[in-house]
């Protein structure tokens, strides 16, 4: 035995600087592989077995003749948030790197929740040939490391349960396996759930840009602009006065900011999208009208109508409305016949109103 310890330990010393630049090396390539496929994972770390830790576990195997045989010399170990992306991380090594073994201990016989902790994703691995063709990388070949891919909760319990220092050569109390028992089931619950929630999320985030999820947002600069694009009423009125007027719809969305349009309807009582919608429904003939006149009067030496002119419109109506107060038991028909009458013959007062100095916008 010592005289393997000592052929592999001179190996040891005569091949540390290779698994120096090996480890710099496989950092990289594991980095762009997680950033290109958009993997965020909780941590990495890389390191190369110590010579003492090589010492040790050459005298406690007992079975090792040559450096070669040991596949953890370098060692990478990659934390994920999820357990999904355990497997994703798997499926890209397949590709990069050939696979010499996989030992998946997250399909054991889980006869005891205690070994939670161990539920990781060991690879074997190593270059392959032809990556190996490439000058900088044939100092590689058979060079076999170890990666290890586990969540962030299953190493935060195997590290607890590292310093618990539980396991020895006597079993611990059935009072304590107990207690360790749902600790590991709870953990695996949130590995679990966290999952759960992140593809809740997911699908709630593929439909950010539709109205249904808009309408439930605080009205601000953002929302506003949002909730134009994807609101097929807006758009189609503004289509229909733009064609009726002969002009050129643009699209600019500064005009939000520029009109300090957010800040007003927060002024005028508005907190959320969908307040403003409900409203914007429910004055739509008076909108189509006020933006006709708008066009008329305003607008008449202009070939071109901005598409987010239609939130300014509206904010002309909580002025109108404010004038004309005590009249909210009217019948809806009557009190839009009445807001725009009051707007034609009123337009200099209320865009006195309207252009007051407000509070600066908030971004």
């Amino acid at each position: 035995m010592n005289e393997h310890l000592t052929t592999i330990m001179s190996e040891y010393y005569q091949n540390i600087d290779i698994y120096k630049k090996l480890s710099h090396d496989v950092n990289d390539i594991i980095n762009t592989l997680l950033e290109v496929n958009h993997i965020k994972i909780s941590n990495m770390a890389i390191r190369i077995k110590s010579e003492d830790a090589l010492r040790n576990k050459v005298m406690y195997k007992n079975k090792y003749t040559h450096l070669d045989e040991i596949t953890d010399v370098l060692g990478v170990r990659i934390i994920t948030l999820f357990e999904n992306d355990v497997d994703l991380i798997l499926d890209l090594l397949e590709k990069t790197f050939e696979i010499c073994e996989i030992v998946d201990k997250r399909k054991k016989e889980r006869e005891s929740r205690i070994e939670f902790g161990y539920n990781s994703l060991h690879v074997v691995v190593k270059f392959t040939d032809n990556r190996c063709e490439l000058v900088e990388y044939q100092k590689y070949q058979d060079i076999r490391f170890e990666i290890q891919i586990r969540t962030v909760l299953q190493h935060a319990w195997a590290e607890v349960e590292h310093g618990l220092g539980y396991k020895s050569f006597y079993e611990p109390p059935m009072s304590v396996k107990r207690k360790l028992n749902r600790l590991a089931a709870t953990l695996e619950i949130l590995d679990e759930e966290f999952e759960n929630i992140r593809y809740d999320i997911a699908l709630y985030n593929q439909s950010f840009d539709k109205v249904e999820k808009i309408l439930k947002t605080d009205i601000n600069k953002d929302s506003l602009i949002a909730y134009v694009n994807n609101s097929e009423f807006l758009n189609q009125l503004v289509e229909r006065i733009a064609k009726e007027q002969s002009y050129e719809i643009v699209k600019d969305p500064s005009f939000i900011s520029h009109q300090k349009l957010a800040t007003k309807l927060t002024m005028y009582g508005y907190q959320y999208i969908h307040e403003l919608d409900a409203d914007i429904h429910r004055y739509e003939k008076t909108l189509y009208h006020i933006g006709h006149e708008m066009c008329d009067r305003i607008y008449h030496d202009n070939t071109s109508i901005n598409l987010y002119s239609c939130i300014m419109w509206f904010t002309f109506i909580p002025v109108i409305k404010n004038l004309i107060s005590g009249m909210d038991s009217t019948s809806d028909d009557m009190l839009e016949d009445v807001i725009f009458e009051t707007f034609k013959k009123n337009n200099s007062s209320i865009f006195e109103v309207f252009n007051q100095k407000t509070i600066p916008e908030t971004i």
